[in-house]
């Protein structure tokens, strides 16, 4: 019975150190509450750069960079999301499955704030490779997300992501996410890579540089 207790008496301790780790996570990812990024983002066939725009209230764009992307843009507002062609007079509106699919994946994955979109359901010690690591196993807090669990291992020391792997309602992989370590950006810590890799194994280089604080045009993220 006292070891009951005992542990009845630790699980608020528990999920407020998850909660507290996927702020720190989140903090690589997103360091300030409005930035901009490019992203690098390459398959096997292709290679496609971005400028990544955050602001404060989550929302984000991603305006092409690279030729054939030049005039496109992924619009993500709140829970909706649009594909922004040029020389179209109307925007495309995003599915939740089709955020899994190309730019809108990259953009989907990047914006992701697993504190804000998640909740703790469980969490354990658990080695992967060579690294001691905390493994979260997540829930989604709205069922518009796109991946409505989250499984997500956090190295120790240093305090950063190694591996998420993203399900669907179905309970299908939807894609694993492995981590690059974190590097420095203007005096802050911030993600350097992802790779995302598919169940059928294609996989997608995601590359972060010219990390910015601030400097968001508010005029891009009238809804269309």
């Amino acid at each position: 019975m006292r070891a009951a207790l005992l542990l009845i008496a630790a699980l608020p301790a528990l999920a407020q150190s998850g909660e507290e780790i996927l702020a720190r996570v989140d903090r690589l990812r997103h360091p300030w509450s409005a930035f901009t990024v490019e992203l690098d983002m390459k398959d096997a066939k292709t290679s496609q750069r971005w400028k990544v725009s955050a602001r404060e209230n989550g929302d984000a764009r991603l305006d092409g960079l690279s030729d054939k992307e030049q005039g496109r843009a992924v619009l993500m507002l709140g829970d909706q999301m649009w594909l922004l062609l040029p020389g179209s007079k109307r925007p495309l509106k995003v599915t939740p499955q089709q955020r899994m699919l190309g730019p809108a994946a990259g953009g989907d994955v990047a914006r992701t704030r697993f504190r804000q979109d998640y909740t703790v359901q469980t969490m354990s010690e658990e080695t992967l490779g060579e690294r001691s690591c905390w493994r979260l196993e997540l829930a989604a807090r709205t069922p518009v997300v796109s991946a409505r669990t989250v499984r997500l291992w956090v190295a120790k020391e240093p305090l950063a992501p190694v591996k998420a792997e993203f399900y669907l309602a179905s309970g299908k992989l939807a894609r694993s996410a492995q981590f690059g370590p974190p590097v420095q950006a203007l005096g802050q810590p911030v993600l350097s890579r992802m790779e995302l890799t598919e169940p059928n194994g294609a996989r997608v280089e995601l590359s972060f540089s010219g990390w910015a604080k601030g400097g968001v045009d508010a005029e891009l993220f009238r809804q269309p």
